[in-house]
């Protein structure tokens, strides 16, 4: 492995028993080979490899995803973006890494269809939060006919659409810091991006939140960042899955689940009374 890529992988403390799974694959050349076939054709079809074999396929991807991010490197290096910028957002293959670890005990690496926006140059994790380019659709979002006219950001334009890692507290005054770095980042850094302001859908922003969360919780309150929130048309269990991990397909699969936090347990009781749960959309308009 080459002193970029001693670097890379603890700068973005990558799972030691994961990285040793990798390593044969960068130095076979097998990993080089994949990355640049994910570059020409896209990586729809490592959906298909993984299926076939997960154990095998996980720590190639995750070689042949360092080596993208070496690649994407060059493009942070032409526009003078700083390396804390690069490693923050590189630190999601860590995040990747270890839900897979956790949900499936496989080490390496399932989802490129995510990172693949990072090695891109398309998405970047600026603070608490990360930002991607984005053209808005409110119909493909979901939205409600009605409730599209209440958004400050009109439909098909471009913005920068806000997406929440997981693993650190949601502390409101970091994610204020964010959009407002995330401001200057790309007008310093992305002159020619003229973007109308920011979006987010997220299961943090669904508005049914209120109905069983503790009002003074700062996922509550997250929705106070955007100038206007609404919810989208469909109902899913997105919370289900950020909470306990697991995806289910009816509110009967979570009454065994493990009530460990509070937030656990009102959600869960929430479910099994009927209640539902879904995302919100939110925006921030800079042209208020």
């Amino acid at each position: 492995m080459n002193l970029f890529l001693d670097n890379l992988v603890k700068k973005i403390q990558l799972d030691d028993s994961a990285l040793k799974l990798a390593l044969p694959h960068i130095e076979s050349g097998r990993a080089e080979a994949l990355a640049d076939k994910i570059l020409s054709k896209g990586c729809l079809f490592c959906s298909a490899e993984y299926r076939k074999s997960p154990k095998e396929f996980a720590p190639l991807l995750l070689a042949a995803s360092l080596i993208l991010a070496q690649k994407v490197y060059e493009k942070y290096s032409e526009r003078d973006i700083p390396d804390e910028i690069f490693y923050d957002t590189m630190s999601d293959i860590t995040v990747w890494v270890n839900t897979l670890k956790r949900e499936e005990n496989i080490d390496g690496l399932k989802n490129i269809g995510w990172l693949y926006n990072h090695f891109k140059f398309e998405l970047f994790k600026i603070g608490r939060m990360q930002y991607q380019f984005y053209k808005t659709n409110y119909i493909i979002s979901g939205i409600p006919l009605l409730k599209i006219r209440q958004l400050t950001v009109k439909n098909h334009r471009p913005v920068l659409n806000i997406h929440i890692p997981e693993g650190e507290p949601l502390y409101l005054d970091k994610c204020k810091d964010s959009i407002n770095s995330a401001k200057g980042f790309f007008e310093k850094y992305f002159p020619e991006y003229k973007f109308d302001g920011f979006v987010c859908d997220s299961w943090l922003l669904d508005p049914n939140n209120t109905l069983f969360m503790d009002c003074n919780k700062n996922i509550v309150m997250f929705s106070d960042l955007f100038d206007t929130v609404v919810r989208a048309k469909h109902n899913n269990f997105e919370i289900v899955k950020r909470l306990w991990g697991k995806e289910i397909k009816s509110a009967d699969d979570i009454k065994d689940f493990p009530e460990i936090t509070d937030l656990q347990r009102r959600t869960k009781a929430h479910i099994l009374s009927g209640g539902k749960t879904g995302n919100g959309y939110g925006t921030i308009s800079l042209f208020k």
